[in-house]
């Protein structure tokens, strides 16, 4: 029933979700773009589109997405209650409508959408908005045409049975995959109505696979999410859609996600973890370190292609960036020349710029952006400072901050830094992005640096910094606890929250992020001696280790303390370097010459044929040895100190 256009795009979204490191244009990727680009259609006012219907739909949007966002995410969402609140009148009628039935059918959107939130102001409206909607005048009014804006929020399917929704849903599906052109007024009725008729089947035909032209079922959530990425040319075609249609999808899409059958055990169990021969250091660790830098470079160029790496077979920007700042760090250690390849290889990078100085293939546009920042520099190439400077640009703008209607004391990511299509800010690629304008030339003075520092106090377990306590969207509050770590972002951490004892939890602090705070804060100005920083290293000296990335419950989730294991020693080392320390003073009065240790830990977790690989967990892609030998070279050259 679906046309060639429809399967072409299911093919397309999924071979690209294959083909992608994690965070892929998969739907949830989609969805994270889609979002993106309707919190840049929010009016002044904190509406969308100016329209009560619109507005509540975007409400709505955030927060069933994936990432279930709350209204203290941003303005993008608190804004929007805002206004919705504002405008319900004395009577609970929609602001600004007069006739009845429209009063009704914006008002039953608003109530849904008021619902979710929180805040006084929203309640107080909601209460008003049921009372108008439960008085007489609304029960008695004469029976009228279906309104559309009631037609899509109300809609179900006409069928008793999965044989009849499937019969019900061709002609829908052949509107949406059609050419708008042809009817637009029956593509938009049918593209607004999806998160209805999603709800519908989730609902009542939760297992329903539908008959696509290539003669193989596809689960309804696959079929659907397809059509409407097909329908959109989604996430492009996000930029040419109205705030109500993006809404509308993005519902729609969300809801696919979240139904969609759990995939196979075997499904994304990806490639083998490479093996070889584990290198046995000797007492001279500079003659290991040559020894291991060397069999590293010339492992590193058997796998490039005209100075690019690839992912699950495909170029990928942002190992590229990291695989030429490893090599050309290490080459110039050695006292060698780089290679001829490398140039062809940052001429790719360059060539990937995008207009807003972004440079990434479609994918975590910070991180690669970053990255690239990082190999450029040290290039070395005077023709590529434009680029570099474009790209600085870049990582400055996509801060969350005034110029989004980013309240300080309001929002909490105020100053952070997210993947670029992602609304929440987090740690990782504010470090990131930090050390990108760091290498560019930003000054710690910069006001880019120093709205960083708000956002990086609100990542830290440290109350005299970070006294604000976070509602979390799943209702549990997160205050600030006392060991001067720091988590994934405010409110979250990726080793789990501890429950308090009293109502509250806290966030988590683990190894790998709180290397990321002390870094970010060294680059934003601060001293050493600054109390933040003395927190941030407080955590370090309590919890020093170069065997696992700690902080995690390993009691829990044993095995959990090797994720991120090689992210893990790529940002102690960059942190470290850049605060200047020779040793790192554990409890116990032991002084651990921070270098030496992590130096000789790296070269034994490398292999004899020139790669390093995360021998005890996949997640984050650790096991890909590109990657893990691009962060162990360029942690072993911090380790090794100015050149």
């Amino acid at each position: 029933m679906f046309g060639r256009r429809v399967v072409a795009s299911l093919s397309f979204l999924l071979a690209s979700a294959a083909g992608l490191p994690a965070q892929g244009p998969g739907l949830k990727s989609v969805i994270d773009e889609g979002l993106s680009e309707l919190s840049r259609r929010q009016q002044p006012d904190g509406s969308y589109q100016d329209e009560h219907v619109t507005t509540s739909e975007a409400v709505l949007a955030f927060l069933e997405s994936p990432r279930r966002y709350a209204e203290t995410d941003g303005p993008f969402l608190r804004r929007a209650v805002q206004w919705l609140a504002a405008n319900v009148d004395a009577e609970g009628k929609p602001a600004g409508i007069a006739e009845l039935d429209e009063q009704v059918a914006a008002g039953a959107w608003m109530q849904v959408a008021l619902a979710r939130s929180k805040s006084a102001e929203a309640k107080a409206a909601l209460e008003r908005v049921r009372k108008f909607l439960d008085s007489d005048a609304v029960k008695n009014r004469p029976a009228g045409k279906v309104s559309e804006a009631e037609f899509r929020r109300t809609y179900v399917l006409p069928a008793k049975d999965a044989a009849a929704a499937d019969l019900a849903l061709q002609p829908i599906t052949s509107v949406l995959a059609s050419t708008p052109e042809l009817d637009k007024a029956e593509w938009n009725r049918w593209l607004l109505t999806m998160p209805a008729i999603c709800a519908d089947l989730a609902a009542r035909f939760p297992d329903l696979k539908l008959q696509t032209t290539t003669g193989d079922p596809l689960h309804w959530t696959s079929a659907l999410g397809g059509l409407i990425v097909g329908a959109m040319h989604a996430p492009a075609g996000f930029e040419e859609a109205s705030p109500r249609q993006i809404a509308a999808a993005v519902r729609a899409l969300t809801i696919c996600v979240e139904k969609a059958p759990p995939e196979s055990a075997a499904a994304g169990s990806g490639p083998p973890k490479p093996t070889g021969t584990p290198r046995q250091p000797g007492a001279d660790l500079q003659k290991s370190y040559r020894e291991a830098a060397t069999a590293g470079l010339a492992w590193l160029e058997q796998q490039q292609k005209d100075g690019k790496f690839g992912f699950m077979g495909r170029d990928d920007p942002g190992i590229t960036a990291l695989a030429i700042s490893a090599v050309l760090r290490t080459s110039q250690r050695l006292g060698q020349k780089a290679p001829a390849w490398i140039d062809p290889g940052l001429d790719w990078l360059v060539s990937l710029q995008k207009p807003n100085g972004s440079i990434h293939s479609g994918a975590l546009a910070v991180y690669v952006t970053s990255s690239a920042v990082l190999a450029l520099v040290d290039g070395g190439r005077e023709k590529d400072r434009a680029a570099i400077d474009r790209a600085t640009l870049f990582l400055k703008v996509v801060q969350r901050d005034e110029g989004e209607g980013y309240d300080p004391n309001l929002d909490w990511g105020f100053g952070g830094i997210g993947y670029g299509n992602e609304l929440r800010p987090d740690l990782s690629n504010t470090q990131f992005g930090i050390e990108g304008m760091h290498a560019a030339g930003v000054e710690g003075d910069d006001p880019a640096m120093q709205r960083a520092i708000l956002f990086l106090q609100r990542c830290q377990n440290e109350p005299e910094f970070n006294a604000r306590a976070i509602e979390r969207a799943d209702g549990r509050i997160v205050k600030a606890g006392t060991d001067g770590g720091a988590g994934y972002h405010p409110g979250e951490s990726k080793a789990g929250l501890v429950d308090n004892g009293d109502g509250t939890f806290t966030a988590r602090s683990y190894g790998s992020m709180t290397y990321a705070l002390l870094k970010c804060y060294l680059f934003a100005g601060l001293p050493v001696e600054d109390p933040r920083v003395q927190a941030a290293l407080r955590w370090i000296q309590k919890n020093w280790t170069v065997e696992m990335n700690p902080g995690f419950d390993i009691k829990a989730s044993p095995g959990s303390e090797y994720q991120g294991l090689f992210y893990y020693y790529f940002t102690m080392a960059k942190a470290l370097d850049a605060s200047g320390l020779d040793t790192i003073t554990t409890p116990d009065g032991k002084k651990h010459v921070w270098r030496a240790e992590l130096l000789r830990k790296l070269l034994e977790l490398s292999f004899t044929e020139g790669f390093w690989s995360n021998q005890k967990s996949t997640r984050w892609m650790e096991e890909f040895p590109v990657l893990a030998t691009s962060y162990a070279l360029v942690a072993m050259d911090s380790c090794l100190g100015a050149k």
